[in-house]
């Protein structure tokens, strides 16, 4: 498969969830895809499986901790050399800890801000100029209904700050042609969040009126769909994917 549709960078993208699948629907979509994550050599796997399942695709992988300011540049500068400006950009690198607000210490805090929310805020910085000078692009930040329900502590916090950075983008990008938006998730089945608390999958937080979890399929047809010419006018919005366990209004 030749690329066609430019390059889409996914932070978060070697783990089973959501990140992978975001990364494997955008190759299916005609995109170079970056598969950056903490993880290298988890990373390189993911990379050369997706490589091998879409024959033709360009996929390679970065090392990045999004937590660590000094790792950022580095990644996306090397990324541009390879292979161009980034028209896609997908936040999904996720921290918690699951600590009641008034528990959580401060190396813990620091850490979920700065993966969360002051990371994913750099990445932005450093890429939309990129999409300006490449005449647009989308960015698609994931986020979760924990700040509108007020659970996950600090987790929350950071994510309430992510759907105010995407209205941020989409207002002062939206003149050079760059769409944010935010896909609030709720409880995704088939994740490793999934795996450790599976506890978590039946409460009055996750219970939704449609009956079981979106897949991390699910959401990456829905940022496939985001970043599409299907969605040009679609932009600053928060789309919820929570079974209806968060009803926006």
């Amino acid at each position: 498969m030749t690329p066609t549709s430019g390059v889409a960078f996914v932070s978060g993208a070697a783990g089973i969830g959501i990140g992978q699948a975001v990364a494997r629907r955008l190759v299916a979509d005609g995109y170079a895809v970056v598969v950056a994550d903490i993880h290298a050599a988890r990373a390189a796997r993911v990379a050369e499986n997706i490589r091998s399942d879409c024959p033709g695709s360009v996929v390679v992988d970065a090392c990045l901790d999004i937590g660590s300011r000094a790792d950022i540049p580095g990644v996306v500068a090397s990324v541009v050399e390879r292979l161009g400006p980034i028209r896609v950009l997908v936040n999904n690198a996720p921290y918690n800890l699951r600590q009641a607000i008034f528990e959580v210490d401060d190396e813990v805090w620091d850490r979920t801000m700065e993966v969360n929310l002051n990371g994913p805020w750099r990445l932005c910085r450093d890429v939309m100029p990129i999409m300006r000078d490449a005449g647009g692009g989308v960015i698609v930040n994931i986020g979760s209904y924990s700040p509108d329900l007020g659970i996950e502590g600090a987790y929350a916090v950071a994510k309430g700050g992510i759907s105010a950075l995407t209205r941020v983008c989409a207002r002062e990008g939206g003149p050079f042609g760059i769409r944010a938006v935010t896909v609030s998730t709720g409880f995704i089945r088939e994740t490793k969040w999934a795996a450790d608390h599976p506890d978590m999958a039946d409460t009055e937080f996750t219970r939704g009126v449609v009956a079981g979890h979106a897949s991390p399929r699910e959401v990456a047809d829905t940022v496939g769909f985001l970043v599409s010419d299907s969605a040009a006018h679609i932009t600053g919005e928060i789309v919820n994917i929570s079974s209806g366990a968060y009803m926006r209004a």
